[in-house]
């Protein structure tokens, strides 16, 4: 490296002085150095002060390289910032226009601020737990472990998923984004009287209060089949609907294993097809299958969209021909109630 910032100094000195800044940051990470020896490096090499925010932990030192006493406040629209991980970033406090190297040492902080974070900050351990709870490739063994780090019941726990950036779904120490097939989504440990109740790590911030807007529940499981669990709050999850913004697996019965049976299915579902058609017709199709499929009757239906029986009767009957069965019949009705289920799991995205 330092042949190469030799050379290249000759050749262009801001280049070389951002691989002298890349060197002098590597350095410090290979040699393990804590996050405050971080920030003073990067405080060292802007002349400014810096800091970082991970969860409920903030740190800054001022321009001198002296940790700030007190509380310190994090102000990511002020400042020059760059993200450390989910939600968690470091900032430079440069007054005036950026200099050169600003946006490298920024940067090359944060690389080593989440490697330091990861090894040593409560938060990060216990997601990386969570990870290997719910992961399959691990062995049973290792997942047992990672519950009891977690301080879960090894007895029992129900595993819950929320899309990533949904209002509620801000990560504490009992919550870990996972990135699936259908999108960012947050997986987190049901604490409530039928599940796990045991708290977070006691040096963790506790999960944050407050509900996402959609959220899927898994089945109640030992510990050590938590993918189990996860994998029926992933596919609750996306049953969801704004009317239905909660679907617990527990609940689904017999439904669960025909929406398991058709994801593991390659081939086409011919009625969830054909809602697909009508919705790209018209997105107004979708509410009004689902409210034939929620109310008692058509009337209800009629009467909780606000229009006439009559209108409603006939727009049921138009609908049931484009479908190919008779959304009106007792049989059309639970026919079309898998339909619809079928159709969100494969258009739930996040």
């Amino acid at each position: 490296m330092q042949e190469l910032v030799g050379r290249i100094t000759a050749l262009d000195p801001v280049a070389s002085e951002s691989l002298r800044v890349i060197s002098y940051f590597d350095t410090l990470v290979e040699g393990h150095a804590t996050a405050e020896a971080l920030l003073r490096a990067a405080s060292v090499l802007t002349g400014c002060a810096v800091g970082f925010a991970a969860d409920e932990t903030v740190m800054r030192v001022d321009g001198a390289g002296i940790r700030s006493r007190g509380p310190v406040r994090a102000e990511p629209g002020r400042w020059a910032s760059h993200a450390i991980g989910e939600g968690w970033f470091a900032w430079v406090e440069r007054t005036g226009d950026a200099h050169t190297n600003d946006e490298m040492v920024l940067e090359r902080l944060s690389f080593g601020l989440r490697i330091s974070l990861e090894r040593t900050h409560p938060v990060a351990i216990a997601r990386r737990n969570l990870e290997i709870l719910i992961d399959p490739a691990e062995s049973p063994e290792a997942r047992a472990a990672a519950a009891r780090r977690l301080r879960v019941d090894v007895g029992e726990l129900r595993m819950a998923a929320a899309p990533a950036g949904e209002p509620g779904s801000a990560l504490g120490g009992g919550a870990a984004v996972v990135v699936t097939p259908v999108g960012r989504v947050r997986a987190s440990i049901v604490r409530d009287s039928t599940a796990a109740t045991a708290a977070p790590p006691a040096a963790a911030p506790a999960v944050p209060t407050g509900s996402p807007t959609r959220q899927g529940l898994g089945l109640s499981v030992l510990a050590v089949d938590a993918p189990r669990s996860w994998q029926t709050a992933l596919l609750a999850l996306r049953l969801t609907t704004p009317a239905e913004p909660v679907v617990d697996a527990g609940r689904l019965g017999s439904v669960l294993l025909l929406v398991e049976a058709a994801e593991a299915s390659a081939a086409p579902q011919p009625d969830a097809l054909a809602i697909e058609r009508l919705v790209q017709e018209d997105p107004r199709n979708l509410p009004h299958l689902e409210l034939i499929v929620r109310a008692e009757s058509i009337r209800a239906a009629a009467a909780a969209s606000g229009v006439h029986h009559s209108t409603m009767q006939a727009r049921v009957a138009e609908l049931s021909e484009q479908l190919g069965f008779d959304a009106r019949s007792a049989e059309g009705r639970v026919r079309l109630s898998l339909a619809l289920r079928l159709y969100r799991l494969g258009a739930n995205r996040f």
